[in-house]
């Protein structure tokens, strides 16, 4: 140690010191993420957000168009317009069942009812009749072994030249008839009469008038 002064510095000291003061080169930072990485994340949410717009575009539009229809659908309607379209449907304004279905629903409903209490079977075979706007025929069935026994209709040729210039109620008679012809050929003399879920009335009532002149037992 110098006198007068202060005591120089132990070795391991001077060497530390000059350690910690020594200039070191700083390394530069890496970004974790590269600028390759940002385009294309930016892309990515650039397109979600143009197909979430047109998604939102459509359902707007869809929306719109539903209101519309709806607005149409439930426009005010006359009661003289409900009241004809119940009655020549019946399928939308009616309260009661037979006012919610249509009309040939509430025929095939009628039939079933009536096939669950008519029979035919070979004692008895059953008379069963089918209309349609212009013709009607008829059919004596046996439901046992299911075979049309003796059949009839205003599509036939020697029919046809019977019923010209006839009313539909004369040809539905002149069908009745002659369907009672052919079934006494077979000996059938009884039947039960099946009016197919229709009304007992017109052409159908005019069958089984004229199966009964004809000689045919209900």
């Amino acid at each position: 140690a110098k006198q007068g002064g202060a005591p120089a510095p132990p070795p391991m000291a001077a060497s530390y010191n000059a350690f910690t003061e020594m200039d070191v080169a700083r390394v530069p930072r890496r970004n974790s993420v590269s600028r390759y990485t940002y385009a294309v994340a930016v892309a990515c949410a650039v397109a979600a957000v143009c197909l979430l717009a047109g998604s939102v575009m459509e359902t707007g539009n869809d929306m719109s168009l539903g209101m519309v229809n709806a607005k149409q659908s439930f426009a005010p309607i006359s009661a003289a317009s409900m009241d004809r379209s119940v009655q020549c449907h019946g399928v939308r304004f009616g309260k009661g069942i037979n006012d919610r279905i249509s009309p040939h629903e509430r025929r095939q409903r009628r039939k079933l009812t009536i096939r669950k209490k008519v029979s035919g079977d070979s004692d008895r075979p059953r008379l069963t009749v089918f209309r349609s706007n212009n013709h009607i025929y008829g059919q004596i069935i046996d439901d046992v072994i299911g075979h049309t026994l003796a059949a009839a209709g205003t599509v036939e040729k020697v029919v046809k030249e019977q019923i010209a210039e006839k009313t539909p109620k004369e040809q539905a008679e002149i069908v009745g008839k002659l369907l009672a012809e052919r079934a006494k050929e077979k000996g059938i003399e009884k039947v039960v009469f099946d009016r197919n879920g229709y009304k007992y009335h017109g052409r159908v009532a005019a069958v089984a008038d004229g199966a009964r002149e004809a000689g045919l037992q209900f």
